[in-house]
């Protein structure tokens, strides 16, 4: 996203995603939050789009953020379903199939009211559907509730991506992914919710029934590659970079429980995070020991 061919290749694959979407311009515009002049200008290629706007464009019209900006880097380590030879498409859908609909309405639904709580006629009554076509792309609510599961997969993937790729310093890159991790904004306490009950219900089902492991380690690979990073520039103390991220990724889950079920606030979080960070991974600033 930094040179004229980049921002074409972007614009040409923005107008891709929001006609196979089937909005218009103004519903899209308004979706991301800014001008639909801007919008326009954005999708001819004269004007940037911006890390927020990549987002809501790609949260709208259902495509990810590194399919838009043709990435091919590493800032974040790709999930299962996203790699070459899954069953999920990271361009735009073929069609305008009801299917994202309903995954995006069950996966608000389960994250405000609870998986329990939450039946299939309450998904149908809020998507204007028809219990039996929610029953046509999902057998029943366990799958669906997977699908809000991948739902929030994309959104903290395409998140990294839109976000992390421009910061160059290990230290502040580190710091943002933690954030962008964290039950922090209604959006990501709404991933947590779905994240806090999927560990509720592995804890009395087969993980192995679940992509969620394969998902978590592909977050811990993120959180590796990240102190590698550091690591390799000396802004990181050496040590064992996987058991760093496992005791980093289990303190930041602890953390976030917390913080989802009122226990700490987002102050005392970010204190928290901050000091664990000072005192095991990262070396200390000379400028700031001088002081």
């Amino acid at each position: 996203m930094t040179d004229r061919s980049e921002a074409g290749g972007t614009a040409r694959r923005a107008k891709d995603a929001l006609r196979a979407s089937n909005l218009s311009q103004r519903q899209v515009a308004a979706s991301i939050g800014i001008d639909e002049t801007k919008l326009s200008k954005s999708l001819t290629g004269r004007r940037r789009f911006g890390a927020e706007e990549i987002l809501g464009l790609a949260t709208a019209t259902g495509v990810t953020v590194r399919w838009l900006l043709g990435d091919e880097s590493q800032v974040s380590a790709t999930p299962p379903r996203f790699l070459p030879g899954s069953d999920q498409r990271p361009g735009p859908a073929p069609d305008s199939s009801p299917r994202r609909l309903i995954v995006e309405t069950a996966w608000d639904l389960f994250a405000r009211h609870g998986y329990e709580t939450v039946r299939i006629a309450d998904i149908a009554e809020a998507t204007g559907l028809s219990s039996a076509s929610i029953h046509y792309y999902f057998e029943g609510k366990s799958e669906l509730f997977e699908a809000t599961l991948d739902y929030s997969v994309k959104l903290a993937f395409d998140r990294q991506i839109a976000w992390l790729d421009e910061i160059r310093s290990p230290r502040r890159r580190l710091q943002r992914l933690l954030e962008l991790q964290s039950p922090i904004g209604r959006t990501s306490r709404s991933e947590w919710s779905i994240w806090l009950q999927t560990w509720a219900r592995l804890g009395l089902e087969d993980p192995h029934a679940s992509d969620y492991p394969a998902n978590y380690e592909r977050w811990s690979q993120t959180v590796r590659s990240t102190i590698e990073a550091g690591q390799a520039e000396g802004a990181f103390r050496p040590g064992d970079s996987e058991a760093l991220a496992d005791e980093l990724t289990s303190l930041l889950d602890g953390l976030g429980v917390k913080v989802l079920t009122g226990i700490m606030d987002v102050a005392t979080f970010r204190r928290r995070l901050s000091s664990y960070l000072k005192r095991t991974i990262v070396n200390p600033d000379p400028d700031e020991e001088s002081q």
